[in-house]
């Protein structure tokens, strides 16, 4: 039976991680600070679904003596700060948990499956002409119809402080012989709709309490969405297939035809 971390385990995508895992047969231990909201009632949920599970509350800048005392097969490593407006107003906290939790993580010699994001490509994307619709933007180029892949230019000027910390875990993480998964916006259960994560939660959430939302635009602006189950399958395909794909990255999306504008 495989060993198996996860990072930020009682956040969105660890939860429902560590719950199919474990269903699967797997031997989870799940580490989280419970700093985000809505962590800790996941927290409460794993633990009352799995007596024996080992749920670990620390910060994961302090993981070094557990990576010590566990024999660990495989690291999925989600914990993170997620908001781009929290790495502004605390960067070095923020360079702290994404930036230097991930190095220590990686450098354990530990596979590690890594969740980045597509705040890595900067400034970038903002340079790709685009094409209005009555309702919506789209691409005006080759990305047309498609969108952007791992190929794109991560060389920008500006990345946010999220952005820089994100790529730099990434890094790391692939140095290593680990794997990146740049997500896109994901949605499913047990996710709270909280400010800077989740926004299609956090939309859905506000309609239904009947407040007001606020756009920011014209609204044309589109995403594409991701299932928390296609996620979840993803990342066990990569964790039991990790030495075919390690030193990889992927952009990880709902594609085109899950794109949907406000």
């Amino acid at each position: 039976m495989k060993k198996i971390l996860i990072t930020g385990g009682a956040g969105f995508v660890g939860f429902n991680l560590s719950r199919h895992l474990v269903k699967k047969g797997y031997d989870i231990v799940v580490l989280d600070d419970l700093s985000r909201k809505g962590s800790e009632i996941n927290a409460k949920i794993l633990q009352k679904e799995f007596p024996k599970m080992k749920i670990i509350n620390l910060r994961v800048t302090y993981i070094d003596d557990i990576l010590k005392s566990e024999n660990f097969d495989l690291i999925y490593h989600l914990a993170a700060q997620v908001a781009v407006t929290t790495s502004y107003e605390n960067p070095r906290g923020d360079f702290d948990v994404n930036a230097y939790g991930s190095f220590i993580i990686a450098s354990s010699g530990i596979p590690t499956i890594y969740a980045s994001t597509n705040k890595v490509y900067g400034d970038n994307v903002n340079d790709v002409p685009i094409k209005e619709g009555e309702s919506r933007y789209d691409f005006d180029n080759e990305l047309q119809g498609k969108g952007i892949s791992e190929n794109f230019s991560i060389d920008s000027k500006k990345h946010t402080p999220y952005g820089v910390s994100k790529l730099t875990g990434e890094f790391y993480v692939r140095e290593y012989g680990g794997i990146a998964n740049r997500f896109s916006c994901m949605y499913g259960e047990h996710q709270y709709g909280n400010v800077d994560q989740g926004w299609l939660t956090h939309f859905l959430l506000t309609k239904l309490r009947g407040e007001k939302i606020t756009i920011f635009g014209d609204g044309k602006q589109i995403r594409d969405i991701l299932h928390i189950d296609d996620v979840v399958r993803l990342l066990e395909i990569q964790g039991e297939q990790i030495e075919k794909f390690k030193g990889e990255v992927f952009t990880i999306g709902g594609g085109f035809s899950n794109t949907i504008s406000l």
